[in-house]
């Protein structure tokens, strides 16, 4: 009776590491997509008060770099599970206080606050990811998160409210993020010994993640900001319905795939949906759909290897750097390009694709390397 009593615990406690886990990432990337990349600059565009948009983004950028930086710097394992809890209550006070922001100064306080909070939680979460879900699902669950986050935030009602009533829809959830936050565990796990985490691997990984971040945000403002791609790609339920489908069904496909160790091939998957998404939407309206699905593929991949990459990796400093780079500079960068030229140049995206391939071939032929001198040394026994 006892060893079944036992069995049972144990189950019961990887189920609830799960659900604390899984929900974490959900209501992080709620809040970061509905509000923090929408609702707010919504809401100070739609201000009585004229405000600077341009200077309210790049506060809104520095502050995040800063703050990822500072939470890979200020980061224990030991206190893990605090400094998250204190992240997610941040954002959501960061959140609340925008909706006070009437005039430039205020939202530019508002910018800082939501950028650096944001950025903490982030960092930190990631860190408390694979101590909590182990590695054997790590994926699988980083790609639920992910994916319900997505698939809530295209739930019609959800979508087609107020910037306000956004703002106070992530509130709740950064809350709920805070109450399960711990639940989570931040005891130190041995970080990763993968190829992929040694400086020359890492590096790769940052040019990668930063190429997948600029097409991602250059995409999601151009189907913003253009009528006819918006219509086409968020108006009405059906439209919303399919993305939010679509959006799950990838975000969880990508973790299997990773857990699975295809990393790389999710990857390419990711980068040639976005490559895809960003050339379709240059062209006619009749490959609209395409570039609807394309986009909605290749954002949900993108984001849920980003967050198994750094989660499995369990390096406070490679999380920040990515997160500094990618996530915010990379984003800020695409919106820019976006906005200025109101399409992703055919020219830039050849590019990319060059930079891009040129990495994953290096990237090869490195892992290969390494490998062949495994083999040959496989103590790791110094020669000389």
């Amino acid at each position: 009776m006892s060893p079944h009593r036992h069995h049972v615990h144990i189950d019961r406690a990887k189920a609830v590491s799960a659900f604390a886990g899984v929900s974490a990432v959900a209501s992080l990337h709620v809040y970061f997509l509905l509000f923090a990349d929408f609702a707010f600059i919504e809401h100070a565009r739609l201000s009585k008060n004229p405000i600077n948009l341009t200077a309210l983004v790049i506060t809104l950028t520095l502050a995040g770099v800063a703050g990822c930086l500072a939470a890979a710097r200020g980061y224990r394992p030991e206190k893990g599970t605090q400094q998250l809890s204190t992240g997610f209550l941040a954002c959501a006070v960061a959140a609340a206080f925008s909706l006070l922001a009437r005039n430039l100064p205020l939202a530019l306080i508002a910018a800082v606050l939501i950028g650096a909070s944001l950025a903490w939680a982030t960092v930190t979460l990631s860190l408390c990811l694979r101590p909590t879900l182990h590695l054997k699902k790590l994926g699988a669950w980083c790609g639920l998160g992910t994916g319900l986050a997505y698939a809530f935030c295209n739930f019609p009602p959800v979508f087609t409210a107020t910037p306000g009533s956004q703002t106070v829809i992530a509130i709740f959830a950064v809350l709920i993020g805070f109450v399960v936050s711990f639940r989570l565990n931040s005891e130190p796990a041995k970080p990763s010994t993968s190829p992929e985490y040694k400086p020359f691997g890492a590096g790769l990984w940052v040019v990668l993640f930063l190429i997948l971040a600029w097409l991602n945000s250059a995409a999601f403002f151009i189907i913003g900001h253009v009528q006819l791609l918006s219509a086409s790609t968020w108006d009405g339920t059906l439209n919303l319905q399919g993305n939010a489908f679509v959006h799950l069904c990838t975000a969880v496909i990508a973790g299997l795939a990773v857990d699975r160790r295809q990393l790389h091939l999710t990857a390419g998957a990711a980068l040639l949906a976005l490559i895809l998404a960003c050339l379709l939407l240059n062209g006619s309206g009749g490959a609209l759909p395409a570039s609807r699905v394309c986009y909605t593929i290749g954002a949900s991949v993108y984001s849920t290897i980003l967050v198994y990459y750094l989660a499995r990796g369990g390096r406070a400093w490679l999380a920040g750097v990515i997160f500094a780079a990618s996530g915010w500079l990379g984003s800020a960068a695409g919106l820019g390009m976006a906005q200025s030229l109101q399409a992703v140049p055919v020219a830039f995206v050849v590019t990319v694709a060059i930079v891009a391939i040129a990495a994953f071939v290096t990237h090869h032929f490195w892992l290969r390397h390494i490998r062949i001198l495994a083999t040959e040394n496989p103590f790791g026994i110094d020669p000389r």
